[in-house]
């Protein structure tokens, strides 16, 4: 066996030289020999379970391609966080055995991500997963929180096979594997006790190393997502929709997503901080100079009086007249425009919601839905975000500076 294994070895390092370099899957020899020949800190060794995995991928060159090709835009900015923590950068691969470099794939145990993180890991470092946002599909984010999270898992075993397993399963259960195990520590040993639904995440991290650095030998060639590759981040710092961005910059809708699936409902909400955004780098600059537009809200449809088609008279005569009458709403219909205005009340003592609404010739349920209110409760010092006619900006804009006196002769007009 020793014999074999030193002639495939030879075998492999003379492939090169005599320009035969496709190998098809199912050689095992080989696959040993090139895995031997990946010098890393973390065990790549071969077992027979890793062949099936590498033949997955071989046998899915499609979709072997596209995580190739994904991996040009996402092993850099992990292996620099690997390198922050100085540990091994060959754990990049673990994200390709997870969920094959897809922020949006998620499992029926709640993982999700590109790490697969589960909601408990994320909350005990912080990360923020609400109704709105869930930060373990922010690839930059979530790679460092699974970073932090390896290191604290090396602390505790000391082995690399172990820490993916209990990664993968949870260090409560591998610990119960370790005993059911007779307390082994080495992972071929314990991987029988591991639970199904995370047993195969190691075998398929070697498989993953291996197919990730000799594609080429299999005749496979990337292919690079120039979506990813190409694009500026612009910080956002109030409530805004996808749809808004799309409408006002001519954004699709799905790329958006694409580039930013931490939004859980196509919705950026408030934060003091605001949130980064990921652009096309052709929308970047486009975004800063028509910011005050992307953030007005879109016109309602019900905003728009409804098109009225007059039916034509019998006699001929008035042909001419019914085709004018027949064409002109169509007309004004393609000439409305969106004139409204943002002005700003901040709340004085004694106010309420129907007052304010009535000064400003809008309707109280309007200022809840702009403000995101839950009640007619307004508070001293509170501000109000109210669109008003752009005709008449100027005027609205005085009543914040009027006293109570002037503001109780304001009267709503009909």
């Amino acid at each position: 066996m020793k014999k074999c294994f030193l002639f495939f070895s030879l075998l492999y390092l003379l492939l090169p030289l005599s320009g035969y370099c496709q190998i098809k899957a199912g050689s095992e020899e080989i696959y040993q020999a090139r895995l031997a020949a990946l010098k890393s800190p973390v065990d790549l060794s071969y077992h027979p379970e890793v062949k099936k995995h590498i033949d997955a991928y071989l046998e899915n060159p499609e979709k072997t391609r596209e995580i190739i090709g994904m991996s040009k835009v996402y092993f850099p900015m992990i292996e620099k966080a690997l390198k922050q923590k100085n540990l091994p950068i060959d754990l990049k691969y673990l994200a390709v055995s997870l969920s094959g470099l897809d922020p949006l794939t998620q499992n029926p145990y709640g993982a999700t991500g590109v790490w697969m993180m589960m909601y408990n890991v994320s909350k005990m470092y912080k990360l923020k997963v609400n109704s709105f946002v869930d930060e373990r599909k922010d690839i930059r984010k979530s790679t460092a929180t699974a970073v932090t999270h390896f290191k604290d898992l090396y602390s505790i075993y000391r082995q690399w096979p172990l820490v993916i397993a209990s990664y993968a399963c949870s260090p409560v259960m591998l610990n119960k594997c370790i005993r059911m195990a007779e307390n082994s520590l080495y992972f071929w040993e314990i991987y029988p006790y591991i639970p199904e639904n995370t047993r195969e995440v190691y075998p398929r991290f070697v498989a993953a190393a291996y197919i990730l650095n000799y594609y080429k030998e299999h005749g496979i060639r990337p292919i690079y997502p120039e979506l990813y590759t190409e694009n500026d981040s612009v910080l956002v710092n109030k409530w805004l929709s996808f749809q808004q961005i799309s409408a006002t910059i001519d954004i699709p809708l799905e790329q958006l997503r694409k580039l930013n699936p931490v939004f859980k409902k196509d919705i950026i909400p408030y934060n003091v901080d605001g949130y980064w955004i990921y652009l096309p780098k052709t929308k970047g600059k486009l975004f800063e100079l028509l910011k005050d537009s992307v953030y007005n809200p879109l016109p309602k449809p019900t905003e728009f009086a409804p098109t009225i088609i007059q039916q034509a008279p019998a006699d001929s005569t008035s042909v001419q007249d019914a085709t004018t009458a027949t064409t002109q709403p169509i007309a004004e219909k393609e000439t409305l425009k969106f004139d409204k205005k943002r002005v700003s009340y901040t709340v004085k003592k004694g106010d309420m919601l129907s007052d304010v609404a009535d000064w400003f010739d809008v309707t109280p349920k309007e200022i809840k839905s702009w403000n995101k209110l839950k009640s007619d409760k307004l508070k001293r010092g509170q501000k109000l975000t109210i669109w008003v006619k752009a005709s008449k900006t100027g005027y609205y804009k005085r009543i914040n500076g009027m006293s109570a006196t002037q503001k109780r002769k304001l009267k709503r007009k009909d």
